[in-house]
């Protein structure tokens, strides 16, 4: 699992420059004069505002940040827009409700089309989500945790830095921590979690074939955002503990959000880029996903194909995608392999189930190679889609009919 591993050091290399652009920015002075702080608040105003702020923005990264950008474009005066950030200028908020104009028409005129028609759009607006998650995380989710510390430090009520307890071999001593680090480090956290659960709407968007079902999906994901922005109006506090009961709730469905996620990239990718995953697919180490449950895995864990050292299949995968690879034995049966309309799958005949429980599901790249990796893995069975089985049984009917009926023209001639 090569990707897994880079996109994971690339996560870490992300998190770790925003940690330290924020202790950066934490222990220097401003390099222009900042905007006035409105001290006239509460501090839980404010913290409220920025909880919600961060909640709403990783349901929807580029409807938040464009959204909170043109709000507070219009809520401030003239002579200091100039000092704001650059989510709120015009070109920056515009151009995301453009982005966000196009999608509606195409969620909009979408439930008229087949589901397959419209499902390369949905994969492009996957990629988006994600484009629109990195530049939330890294540019608007630290700044929204450096207004929330510098208000406490402006009001008196906060301090610069925390103590933390930091056991030592003489004992127990403190460390002095930034406020803006500890802030910036929660609300990434969160935002990313947030993002995970809200991104699985997105993929299961992509794997529904029925349009009716895509556009329920995105409405009940609005009706979210909608809920906390109506909440805040009401009262700032009612929005902050409807936003931390979200944000508990996704990091709970973070592991299983985390792989739908994998799941979703991946197989769009090789939807949309056929030629970028053929050229690393390898038939003698396949990769897969599961799709029941088996040796202890949960489903969608990422992972390959192969043949364990006794001569039987086994599931290789690295649990978290950087730890040690682990083999996990199929279950006991005949592997049969069943060819798809996207990708092909490995089921399992027992004697309970004679049709075959699917265990695997193999990326969209290797489809077409089913006989290479039958061969490979010495897999008797090649079965093909029930649609294929479906046309192939409908066209010996009609050449079956054609033929009597030509057979019958003779006789009575």
């Amino acid at each position: 699992m090569s990707s897994i591993r880079r996109l994971s050091r690339a996560v870490l290399v992300v998190a770790i420059g925003i940690f330290a652009c924020a202790s950066a920015r934490a222990d220097s002075p401003p390099a222009e004069k900042p905007l006035p702080v409105k001290t006239d608040r509460l501090p839980g105003v404010d913290l409220s505002q920025g909880i919600t702020e961060v909640t709403g923005v990783a349901i929807s990264p580029l409807l938040g940040v464009s959204g909170v950008g043109a709000w507070r474009y219009f809520h401030t005066d003239a002579a200091l827009r100039d000092k704001l950030p650059w989510f709120c200028h015009p070109a920056a908020w515009g151009c995301g409700f453009a982005v966000l104009l196009l999608c509606f028409a195409k969620d909009t005129f979408g439930t008229a089309v087949p589901g397959v028609l419209k499902k390369p759009l949905d994969m492009v607006e996957l990629f988006e989500n994600k484009a629109s998650a990195l530049v939330a995380s890294t540019a608007f989710v630290p700044f929204v945790a450096r207004e929330m510390a510098d208000h406490f430090q402006a009001t008196g009520e906060g301090t610069t830095a925390l103590l933390l307890p930091l056991a030592s071999i003489t004992g127990v001593s403190v460390v002095a921590v930034s406020t803006v680090v500890v802030v910036t480090i929660a609300s990434v956290v969160s935002f990313l979690a947030v993002w995970l659960t809200g991104h699985a709407i997105n993929v299961l968007i992509i794997l529904s074939p029925f349009s009716l079902v895509d556009a329920f999906l995105k409405l009940c994901r609005t009706a979210v955002m909608s809920l906390i922005v109506l909440s805040y109006f009401i009262a700032p506090w009612l929005a902050a503990g409807l936003c931390v009961a979200i944000i508990l709730l996704a990091l709970w469905l973070a592991p299983a959000t985390l792989r739908l996620s994998s799941f979703g990239t991946r197989y769009a990718t090789d939807v949309l880029l056929p030629w970028f995953g053929r050229r690393r697919a390898t038939h003698d180490r396949p990769h897969a996903f599961t799709l029941g449950r088996f040796g202890g895995l949960p489903v969608r864990t990422a992972g390959r194909l192969a043949v364990s050292e006794d001569g039987t299949l086994a599931f290789h995968h690295r649990p978290w995608g950087v730890m040690t690879e682990r083999s996990v034995p199929l279950p006991d049966g005949e592997a049969i392999l069943a060819k798809g309309l996207l990708s092909p799958a490995l089921l399992v005949r027992t004697s309970e189930n004679q049709d075959g429980a699917k265990f695997l599901l193999l990326l969209p790249r290797y489809r077409g190679r089913e006989e290479e990796i039958s061969t490979h893995f010495k897999i008797r069975e090649v079965r093909d889609h029930a649609l294929a089985r479906g046309f192939a049984a409908m066209k010996a009917w009609w050449k079956e009919q054609v033929r009597r009926r030509r057979g019958s023209v003779v006789e009575a001639s």
